[in-house]
């Protein structure tokens, strides 16, 4: 059920992608689950597909980068057992390291397969 949960994260990214979310801002807290269940249920599905208007690729490209940089650090730091930097929250940095890998079809793997290395 939490694994469940945190995918919520990987909604949010692929809202943004979809140009649904405005930014994804800073990986520091949890998304607004709520503001997330509502851009999806509170529009009709045909609306929906019609008004998404897919991210540019290199603004995905320069997210999914930065959110390897930043998943990076967190992993470092947990090695060495220190806090992660700049208040990053650990699960939100995974879930979007995910969610766009998938988006960016790194390695060719499905959904349920995306690994994200560091």
């Amino acid at each position: 059920m939490i694994n469940f949960k945190w995918r919520y994260e990987s909604l949010w990214v692929l809202l943004w992608a979809l140009g649904r979310a405005e930014d994804l801002g800073a990986p520091t807290s949890i998304c607004d689950v709520r503001r997330a269940v509502r851009m999806v249920l509170d529009i009709p599905a045909e609306d929906f597909i019609q008004g998404a208007k897919s991210r540019p690729i290199s603004e995905i490209l320069d997210e999914a980068d930065l959110i390897y940089r930043y998943d990076w650090a967190v992993v470092d730091a947990r090695i060495k057992g220190k806090e992660a930097p700049g208040h990053l929250n650990p699960g939100v940095v995974y879930e979007r390291h995910f969610a766009l890998n998938w988006l960016i079809g790194y390695m060719g793997q499905e959904w349920d397969d995306i690994t994200t290395d560091t």
